[in-house]
């Protein structure tokens, strides 16, 4: 007989944090917990398979800044075989079984400094880790309007990121990139197949809605299919009712459900 009596076990906000790692809204959930530590406007992270080729992927991204603009800045960083060697060089710099945290500014000369200047973005705070052959390296911006970060904001985000960056890393291991559907699981092949609500949707609001699923933002979408915003948000706002969803989050949640 057990000599514990059954009673309720509060979850403290790690535990609740941990619990949402797979779901969709484990990255606002997260940034809120940051942003008690301090005033950081968006976050990601970005894995690395291979050091000896780096090629960084986009795991992860949540904050202010749209779906479209991550992605695209991404890319462009991605494309600099410069900016990919310093992923691998942030990772390497991280101890066996540990972390490594930095702060930065781009110099003006820095590829990235654009970026920032456009996105008003003042300064990077980043954390490293390896991971089998790569690593992953999580990273968190400041806004222009805060200004740069206090010893005292710094000192707390040295506390709160390393949870931080090792809820990441378990997403990556267990969801994998946030931009990939698992295999055979789009709006288009349910509707193609038949399935429930979905035999509902137009060929085009399938469409649109794989790639809300995807996270591309309404201009992105607008721009990857070469219609206007408002088309775009007229066929959201139809595929929504047909599905009787109200968000993008409930969207993607659909997908992977049972419901259909």
């Amino acid at each position: 007989m057990s000599d514990i009596a059954p009673s309720p076990l509060p979850r403290d906000r790690s535990a609740a944090l941990a619990a949402l790692v797979p779901e969709p809204g484990f990255g606002a959930a997260l940034l809120t917990y940051i942003r008690d530590a301090a005033d950081i406007v968006n976050f990601g992270a970005f894995y690395v398979s291979d050091l000896k080729r780096p090629e960084p992927v986009l795991s992860i991204w949540s904050g202010e800044m749209s779906d479209y603009w991550f992605r695209r800045n991404a890319r462009t960083i991605a494309s600099h075989d410069s900016l990919r060697q310093d992923f691998s060089d942030r990772i390497r710099r991280a101890p066996e079984g540990g972390l490594v945290i930095d702060r930065w500014h781009p110099p003006a000369d820095d590829p990235r400094a654009t970026i920032y200047a456009r996105d008003q973005v003042i300064e990077r705070v980043s954390v490293a880790s390896r991971i089998g052959r790569g690593g992953l390296v999580s990273f968190y911006l400041r806004g222009v309007q805060a200004g740069w970060l206090s010893d005292e904001e710094v000192t707390r985000l040295r506390a709160v990121l390393p949870l931080a960056h090792e809820l990441i890393g378990l997403r990556h291991r267990i969801v994998g990139n946030q931009p990939r559907l698992a295999a055979g699981r789009s709006f288009a092949a349910l509707r193609a197949d038949n399935v429930g609500a979905f035999a509902g949707l137009t060929m085009r609001e399938a469409e649109i809605c794989d790639l809300a699923a995807r996270g591309l933002s309404v201009e992105g979408t607008a721009l990857d299919l070469g219609i206007s915003a408002n088309t775009v948000r007229t066929l959201r706002r139809r595929a929504y009712r047909r599905l009787q969803v109200a968000t993008t989050t409930q969207l993607t949640a659909l997908l992977y459900s049972d419901r259909q």
